[in-house]
């Protein structure tokens, strides 16, 4: 038997009680956004188990937050078709990351084909009528309680099979030295984080095992997303309108649901749902932001699929394990949060007296602005630590290497500079890496800002909604690089130290040093408040006290972000800066 080592992260989320807190927290948070979107437009109202009793009785089938056969089954089909097609449409195989057995996985890459079929499908099952193009309009209710309901069931079967269980799986070639569970004491944290980090299916009939952990994080979610959003934008397109209690001259920020409610039970009492959108479409229902964003979107998940294998190196395959956190955040979180926080938010402006967000031209173009500087930071950071790191992999010198010249354009055409450590790998230290140890993130939240602004209209509901996107992704990401500069400092030790020295920025130059500034101040009274995530027990409050606490936000968000790190923009992103 296989010797077992418990170095799992512990306490990451506070342990059991936060592990706890999350696993029904976030669930329920989700449909309260879903909520103030279909019921209010985006207003921001108190919750009250009123707001709830009207999200599951108050609408009608599939509006509301029931259970629905129809929309399960739609959505599980959907899954079992992406599942067919990873395993069956020809792929080039690729090899991923070493495990700590020292073994490399093999993964089928057939990406960009399976997201052209999928889009593909869905066209023409609407040419067909198999399903209205705005099927998701009528039925995100339903469609979040089934998301739910499979994640839950996927997590307590992943608990069992290979926690409890986890001596039938030994001789598996994935299987690592953390895996199962130790104590029973620990059921919620391993539950949420997860016991197994990379779990495989069909050994015996398929030529590549199937990898449901990344299969979940990379298919029917991502896909997902985006066709949600395409379907909601021909809600707009076919001029769908739910019904509203509000009037020209009620605010466009807040409301209170209490003194709405009996309206809107009212209104939906006596609606039909098949009369909420017209047979025929009209393109002048579709504003410049609609289209912005779908189509930011969709190309977002098209690039990934693009250099698919990049992925491969990424945390949540190397190093996340397969729970709760992931169950969910893939299929229940990433596939219907992010289509209800911007598609979701401008599709049921129709509604309203103001109608559809269509002639907001100053805020889509400041949007479309943002995006476009976004995406050039995004793409020439993680271009110019690809193209060394591939250099210097295949023998290459590092005097006869010459940066890509859209780092050339910035800085001008200098040696390179870099940082050899103990443990072998290389650690760049010029160009934009020299501006911050994790600069490649600043073109990701610039992006999200601008999908944000180009959803503002003054005369429309504020947008919450995309707010809340912001604000939430903006955390990830910092909790994503607290992570990563723990797992760094445990893995290069005083290099890290030193490396800490030369780029003492960690996201945003000069945010974060010198000590004393408002970031650390911020983290010194995290610290005073609760003890911070460990790594290994112990572990982290070492390096804390060896110097680390200037790692700006990454210690606050590890304690209030929404726990979902699952790095849909990194499409060609490594998660360390090491070349080796």
């Amino acid at each position: 038997m296989a010797e077992r080592k418990h170095s799992r992260p512990i306490g990451e989320f506070y342990g059991n009680i936060g592990t706890c807190f999350w696993t029904f927290f976030i669930p329920l948070a989700i449909y309260y956004f879903y909520g103030i979107m279909v019921m209010h437009q985006g207003r921001l109202v108190p919750p009250s188990p009123g707001f709830y009793y009207d999200l599951i009785f108050g609408l009608p089938d599939g509006l509301s937050i029931r259970p629905c056969f129809g929309p399960t089954v739609v959505s599980l089909t959907w899954v079992s078709l992406q599942a067919l097609g990873e395993m069956l449409l020809p792929a080039k195989i690729c090899e991923g990351v070493a495990l700590k057995s020292g073994r490399k996985l093999l993964y089928p890459m057939n990406g960009l084909l399976c997201f052209f079929l999928s889009n593909l499908g869905v066209v023409l099952a609407s040419y067909f009528g198999i399903i209205k193009p705005y099927y998701v309009f009528l039925n995100m209710g339903a469609l979040l309680t089934e998301a739910v309901i499979t994640s839950y069931l996927m997590a307590i079967w992943l608990y069992v099979d290979f926690g409890l269980l986890w001596k039938r799986h030994v001789g598996d070639e994935e299987f690592e030295e953390d895996w199962g569970v130790f104590s029973l004491k620990d059921f919620w944290n391993d539950f949420f984080m997860g016991v197994v980090r990379n779990p495989r299916l069909f050994r015996s009939c398929l030529k590549v095992p199937f990898d449901l952990k990344r299969f979940w994080n990379a298919r029917p979610g991502l896909t997902g997303w985006v066709l949600l959003n395409v379907s909601y934008l021909a809600a707009m397109y076919y001029n769908c309108r739910l019904p509203s209690p509000y009037a020209s001259d009620d605010s466009v920020f807040f409301a209170s649901h209490s003194a709405r409610s009996a309206s809107i039970k009212a209104l939906f009492a006596n609606a039909d749902p098949n009369s909420f959108c017209d047979a025929t479409g009209s393109l002048s229902n579709l504003g410049g932001t609609a289209i912005f964003i779908t189509l930011a979107h969709w190309y977002y998940i098209f690039d990934y699929n693009l250099v698919e294998p990049a992925y491969l190196t990424t945390t949540d395959i190397r190093h996340d394990l397969f729970g709760f956190m992931l169950t969910y955040g893939d299929w229940g979180f990433l596939s219907r949060y992010y289509p209800i926080s911007f598609m979701g938010f401008l599709s049921v402006q129709g509604g309203t007296p103001a109608g559809f967000i269509s002639k907001n031209y100053l805020y889509t173009g400041l949007g479309v602005s943002m995006y476009v500087i976004g995406m050039i930071l995004f793409r020439i950071t993680n271009i110019e630590k690809h193209l060394f790191r591939d250099f210097m992999n295949n023998g290459g010198d590092a005097d006869k290497y010459r940066s890509p010249l859209s780092t050339r354009i910035f800085f001008g055409d200098k040696k390179v500079q870099y940082m050899q450590t103990k443990e072998g790998s290389l650690l760049l230290v010029s160009g934009f890496w020299g501006l911050a140890r994790h600069f490649n993130y600043v073109g990701d939240l610039s992006m999200c800002i601008g999908w944000a602004v180009s959803c503002y209209n003054p005369t429309s509901p504020f947008p919450w909604l995309p707010i809340s996107y912001c604000i939430y992704f903006w955390l990830m990401d910092c909790h994503r690089c607290w992570r990563d500069e723990v797992r760094c400092a445990k893995k290069y030790k005083d290099d890290w130290i030193k490396y800490k020295q030369i780029v003492p920025y960690a996201i945003l130059p000069g945010v974060g040093e010198p000590a004393g500034s408002l970031v650390n101040q911020l983290v010194s009274w995290l610290e005073a408040m609760a003890p911070l995530a460990s790594w290994e027990s112990g572990e982290l409050a070492g390096v804390i006290a060896g110097g680390y606490s200037d790692t700006c936000l990454h210690c606050f968000c590890a304690s209030s972000v929404f726990p979902y790190t699952h790095r849909v923009t990194r499409m060609s992103e490594w998660d360390v800066l090491e070349v080796a």
